[in-house]
Protein backbone atom coordinates (compact mmCIF):
# COMPACT_ATOMS: atom_id res chain seq x y z
CA UNK A 1 0.00 0.00 0.00
CA UNK A 2 1.35 3.25 -0.91
CA UNK A 3 1.70 6.15 1.92
CA UNK A 4 2.69 9.49 1.61
CA UNK A 5 3.53 12.19 4.37
CA UNK A 6 0.53 14.84 4.23
CA UNK A 7 2.17 16.49 7.02
CA UNK A 8 -0.57 17.85 9.46
CA UNK A 9 -3.08 17.29 6.90
CA UNK A 10 -3.93 13.76 7.94
CA UNK A 11 -2.80 10.70 8.81
CA UNK A 12 -0.30 8.41 6.79
CA UNK A 13 -2.03 6.05 6.03
CA UNK A 14 -6.24 5.13 5.64
CA UNK A 15 -8.24 2.50 4.75
CA UNK A 16 -8.25 0.95 1.45
CA UNK A 17 -10.34 2.13 -1.55
CA UNK A 18 -11.71 -0.52 -3.80
CA UNK A 19 -12.94 0.22 -7.46
CA UNK A 20 -14.64 -2.47 -9.37
CA UNK A 21 -14.03 -1.30 -13.49
CA UNK A 22 -16.87 -1.82 -15.35
CA UNK A 23 -15.60 -0.94 -18.77
CA UNK A 24 -16.32 -4.82 -20.16
CA UNK A 25 -19.63 -4.12 -18.83
CA UNK A 26 -20.15 -0.74 -20.31
CA UNK A 27 -19.41 -2.45 -23.74
CA UNK A 28 -20.85 -5.58 -23.72
CA UNK A 29 -24.16 -3.36 -23.54
CA UNK A 30 -23.51 -0.73 -26.00
CA UNK A 31 -22.39 -3.86 -28.24
CA UNK A 32 -25.51 -5.84 -27.68
CA UNK A 33 -28.59 -3.20 -26.76
CA UNK A 34 -32.24 -4.92 -26.31
CA UNK A 35 -33.59 -3.18 -29.44
CA UNK A 36 -31.67 -5.97 -31.66
CA UNK A 37 -33.78 -8.89 -29.88
CA UNK A 38 -36.81 -8.67 -32.44
CA UNK A 39 -34.44 -7.93 -35.56
CA UNK A 40 -32.33 -12.09 -34.14
CA UNK A 41 -35.93 -13.59 -33.60
CA UNK A 42 -36.96 -12.50 -37.68
CA UNK A 43 -33.53 -13.90 -38.55
CA UNK A 44 -34.17 -16.80 -36.29
CA UNK A 45 -37.34 -17.74 -38.17
CA UNK A 46 -35.05 -18.40 -41.51
CA UNK A 47 -34.02 -21.87 -39.65
CA UNK A 48 -37.67 -23.35 -40.15
CA UNK A 49 -37.71 -25.80 -43.01
CA UNK A 50 -40.36 -23.82 -44.86
CA UNK A 51 -38.15 -20.71 -45.05
CA UNK A 52 -34.74 -22.19 -46.11
CA UNK A 53 -35.24 -20.79 -49.58
CA UNK A 54 -34.03 -17.56 -51.53
CA UNK A 55 -37.63 -16.37 -52.07
CA UNK A 56 -37.70 -16.40 -48.13
CA UNK A 57 -35.24 -13.54 -47.81
CA UNK A 58 -37.47 -11.13 -49.64
CA UNK A 59 -39.44 -10.54 -46.54
CA UNK A 60 -36.04 -8.38 -45.43
CA UNK A 61 -37.21 -5.81 -48.13
CA UNK A 62 -40.82 -4.15 -46.44
CA UNK A 63 -39.61 -4.66 -43.41
CA UNK A 64 -35.91 -2.29 -43.77
CA UNK A 65 -38.77 -0.28 -45.70
CA UNK A 66 -40.90 0.44 -42.85
CA UNK A 67 -37.80 0.59 -40.25
CA UNK A 68 -36.52 3.27 -42.79
CA UNK A 69 -40.08 5.03 -42.36
CA UNK A 70 -39.63 4.60 -38.52
CA UNK A 71 -36.25 6.54 -38.75
CA UNK A 72 -37.69 9.93 -41.19
CA UNK A 73 -40.79 9.58 -38.43
CA UNK A 74 -37.75 10.45 -35.95
CA UNK A 75 -35.96 13.11 -38.40
CA UNK A 76 -39.21 14.89 -39.40
CA UNK A 77 -40.93 18.00 -37.61
CA UNK A 78 -43.80 15.88 -37.39
CA UNK A 79 -45.51 14.83 -34.58
CA UNK A 80 -44.07 18.38 -33.31
CA UNK A 81 -43.20 16.91 -30.16
CA UNK A 82 -40.29 14.21 -29.63
CA UNK A 83 -42.01 12.12 -27.32
CA UNK A 84 -45.11 11.18 -29.89
CA UNK A 85 -42.68 10.84 -32.56
CA UNK A 86 -41.02 7.94 -30.55
CA UNK A 87 -44.32 6.06 -30.11
CA UNK A 88 -45.28 6.39 -33.81
CA UNK A 89 -41.73 4.94 -34.88
CA UNK A 90 -42.29 2.23 -32.00
CA UNK A 91 -45.99 1.58 -33.46
CA UNK A 92 -44.16 1.57 -37.03
CA UNK A 93 -41.52 -0.89 -36.36
CA UNK A 94 -43.81 -3.05 -34.08
CA UNK A 95 -46.51 -3.94 -37.18
CA UNK A 96 -43.41 -4.49 -39.33
CA UNK A 97 -41.76 -6.84 -36.86
CA UNK A 98 -45.66 -8.52 -36.61
CA UNK A 99 -45.81 -8.92 -40.09
CA UNK A 100 -42.44 -10.27 -40.90
CA UNK A 101 -42.90 -12.78 -38.14
CA UNK A 102 -46.42 -13.78 -39.16
CA UNK A 103 -45.26 -14.10 -42.95
CA UNK A 104 -42.34 -16.46 -42.03
CA UNK A 105 -44.69 -18.79 -39.86
CA UNK A 106 -47.43 -19.11 -41.97
CA UNK A 107 -47.35 -22.28 -43.42
CA UNK A 108 -46.38 -23.59 -39.75
CA UNK A 109 -49.90 -21.72 -38.67
CA UNK A 110 -52.38 -24.01 -37.50
CA UNK A 111 -55.57 -24.55 -39.79
CA UNK A 112 -57.76 -21.16 -40.33
CA UNK A 113 -60.86 -23.48 -39.89
CA UNK A 114 -59.63 -24.91 -36.69
CA UNK A 115 -58.35 -21.41 -35.03
CA UNK A 116 -60.14 -19.00 -37.79
CA UNK A 117 -58.12 -16.46 -40.23
CA UNK A 118 -59.11 -13.58 -37.75
CA UNK A 119 -57.44 -15.88 -34.91
CA UNK A 120 -54.54 -16.66 -36.91
CA UNK A 121 -53.85 -13.35 -38.24
CA UNK A 122 -54.89 -11.61 -34.58
CA UNK A 123 -52.33 -14.21 -32.54
CA UNK A 124 -49.42 -13.85 -35.20
CA UNK A 125 -49.63 -10.11 -35.63
CA UNK A 126 -49.89 -9.66 -31.65
CA UNK A 127 -47.25 -11.99 -31.12
CA UNK A 128 -44.76 -10.37 -32.69
CA UNK A 129 -45.66 -7.04 -32.83
CA UNK A 130 -45.68 -6.62 -28.86
CA UNK A 131 -41.97 -8.64 -29.35
CA UNK A 132 -40.59 -5.42 -31.53
CA UNK A 133 -42.43 -3.06 -28.95
CA UNK A 134 -41.05 -4.55 -25.84
CA UNK A 135 -37.28 -4.75 -27.06
CA UNK A 136 -37.71 -1.34 -29.12
CA UNK A 137 -38.31 0.65 -25.92
CA UNK A 138 -35.50 2.32 -23.99
CA UNK A 139 -34.95 0.19 -20.91
CA UNK A 140 -33.57 2.49 -18.58
CA UNK A 141 -36.01 2.50 -16.04
CA UNK A 142 -37.39 -1.29 -16.79
CA UNK A 143 -39.97 -2.74 -19.57
CA UNK A 144 -43.26 -0.88 -19.42
CA UNK A 145 -41.95 0.97 -16.19
CA UNK A 146 -43.72 4.22 -17.06
CA UNK A 147 -47.35 4.91 -18.34
CA UNK A 148 -46.44 5.84 -22.00
CA UNK A 149 -44.78 2.35 -22.66
CA UNK A 150 -48.00 0.91 -20.82
CA UNK A 151 -50.46 3.23 -23.50
CA UNK A 152 -48.05 2.07 -26.23
CA UNK A 153 -48.75 -1.68 -25.43
CA UNK A 154 -52.59 -1.06 -25.15
CA UNK A 155 -52.77 1.05 -28.37
CA UNK A 156 -50.77 -1.77 -30.32
CA UNK A 157 -53.26 -4.05 -29.38
CA UNK A 158 -55.92 -2.18 -30.58
CA UNK A 159 -54.19 -1.63 -34.17
CA UNK A 160 -53.59 -5.28 -34.45
CA UNK A 161 -56.90 -5.92 -33.67
CA UNK A 162 -58.57 -3.42 -36.34
CA UNK A 163 -55.65 -4.52 -38.67
CA UNK A 164 -56.50 -7.81 -38.47
CA UNK A 165 -60.44 -7.77 -38.70
CA UNK A 166 -59.79 -5.40 -41.53
CA UNK A 167 -57.56 -7.93 -43.51
CA UNK A 168 -59.86 -10.94 -42.80
CA UNK A 169 -63.06 -9.23 -43.79
CA UNK A 170 -60.77 -7.36 -46.94
CA UNK A 171 -60.01 -11.44 -47.78
CA UNK A 172 -64.13 -12.31 -47.53
CA UNK A 173 -64.79 -9.64 -49.62
CA UNK A 174 -62.53 -10.44 -52.95
CA UNK A 175 -63.18 -14.41 -51.83
CA UNK A 176 -65.00 -15.17 -55.07
CA UNK A 177 -62.33 -13.18 -57.46
CA UNK A 178 -58.41 -12.01 -56.11
CA UNK A 179 -56.73 -9.05 -57.81
CA UNK A 180 -54.08 -7.16 -55.89
CA UNK A 181 -55.05 -3.74 -56.84
CA UNK A 182 -59.07 -4.43 -55.16
CA UNK A 183 -57.77 -6.17 -52.49
CA UNK A 184 -55.66 -2.93 -51.37
CA UNK A 185 -58.94 -0.82 -52.09
CA UNK A 186 -60.96 -3.04 -49.66
CA UNK A 187 -57.97 -3.14 -47.06
CA UNK A 188 -58.12 0.86 -46.93
CA UNK A 189 -61.87 1.22 -46.49
CA UNK A 190 -62.09 -2.03 -43.90
CA UNK A 191 -59.27 0.17 -41.82
CA UNK A 192 -61.56 2.80 -41.48
CA UNK A 193 -64.46 0.95 -41.40
CA UNK A 194 -63.27 -0.69 -38.14
CA UNK A 195 -61.96 2.19 -36.74
CA UNK A 196 -64.97 4.10 -36.73
CA UNK A 197 -66.65 1.30 -35.26
CA UNK A 198 -63.59 1.17 -32.43
CA UNK A 199 -63.94 4.66 -31.83
CA UNK A 200 -68.01 5.08 -31.59
CA UNK A 201 -67.96 4.58 -27.93
CA UNK A 202 -65.52 7.19 -27.06
CA UNK A 203 -67.15 9.41 -29.74
CA UNK A 204 -70.26 9.39 -27.51
CA UNK A 205 -68.60 9.77 -24.55
CA UNK A 206 -66.38 12.51 -25.62
CA UNK A 207 -69.98 14.25 -27.07
CA UNK A 208 -71.19 14.92 -23.79
CA UNK A 209 -67.85 16.84 -22.83
CA UNK A 210 -65.60 19.63 -25.03
CA UNK A 211 -65.94 19.26 -28.72
CA UNK A 212 -61.99 19.26 -28.62
CA UNK A 213 -62.17 16.02 -27.47
CA UNK A 214 -64.29 14.42 -30.04
CA UNK A 215 -61.86 15.80 -32.80
CA UNK A 216 -58.91 13.78 -30.80
CA UNK A 217 -60.48 11.23 -31.04
CA UNK A 218 -61.54 11.16 -34.75
CA UNK A 219 -57.79 12.33 -35.25
CA UNK A 220 -56.52 9.04 -33.53
CA UNK A 221 -58.94 6.91 -35.62
CA UNK A 222 -57.72 8.82 -38.62
CA UNK A 223 -54.04 8.20 -37.44
CA UNK A 224 -54.17 4.67 -36.30
CA UNK A 225 -55.79 3.83 -39.86
CA UNK A 226 -52.80 5.58 -41.66
CA UNK A 227 -50.28 4.25 -39.62
CA UNK A 228 -51.90 0.55 -40.17
CA UNK A 229 -52.24 0.93 -43.96
CA UNK A 230 -48.49 2.58 -44.17
CA UNK A 231 -47.05 -0.42 -42.75
CA UNK A 232 -49.25 -3.21 -44.71
CA UNK A 233 -48.70 -1.38 -47.99
CA UNK A 234 -45.27 -2.50 -48.50
CA UNK A 235 -46.19 -6.37 -47.31
CA UNK A 236 -48.68 -6.17 -49.86
CA UNK A 237 -46.35 -5.06 -52.18
CA UNK A 238 -44.52 -8.18 -51.66
CA UNK A 239 -46.72 -10.79 -51.53
CA UNK A 240 -48.21 -9.21 -55.60
CA UNK A 241 -44.61 -9.48 -56.65
CA UNK A 242 -43.13 -13.04 -54.71
CA UNK A 243 -44.88 -16.36 -55.28
CA UNK A 244 -43.90 -17.69 -52.18
CA UNK A 245 -45.61 -15.13 -49.81
CA UNK A 246 -48.63 -14.23 -52.18
CA UNK A 247 -49.87 -17.99 -51.45
CA UNK A 248 -49.14 -17.27 -47.71
CA UNK A 249 -51.10 -14.35 -48.01
CA UNK A 250 -54.01 -16.26 -49.36
CA UNK A 251 -53.53 -18.90 -47.10
CA UNK A 252 -53.98 -16.40 -44.19
CA UNK A 253 -56.73 -13.84 -45.48
CA UNK A 254 -58.59 -15.38 -48.20
CA UNK A 255 -61.22 -17.95 -47.72
CA UNK A 256 -61.63 -21.17 -49.90
CA UNK A 257 -64.56 -21.41 -51.46
CA UNK A 258 -66.48 -24.35 -50.99
CA UNK A 259 -66.20 -27.22 -53.65
CA UNK A 260 -69.34 -28.88 -55.39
Amino acid sequence: MATADLGGLGANEGPPIFLMWSGMRSHFSAAFSPRVVPWLVILGLFLLKPNRCRQSWWVWLPLLAVAGLGLGVVECAWPPDEESRKIVQSMLLALGFGWAGMLLLAPLAPCPRKLGRFGCLLLGLGLFALLGLAFGRDWGKGMFSEITDVVCAVLLQFLVFALAAALSLAGWSVRRRFANSGFLGWVLLWLILVWLTLTIPCVALSALGRAEALAGVLAIAGLASLVSFVVTLPFLALGAANPLYRQRLRQLIVPTEPTG
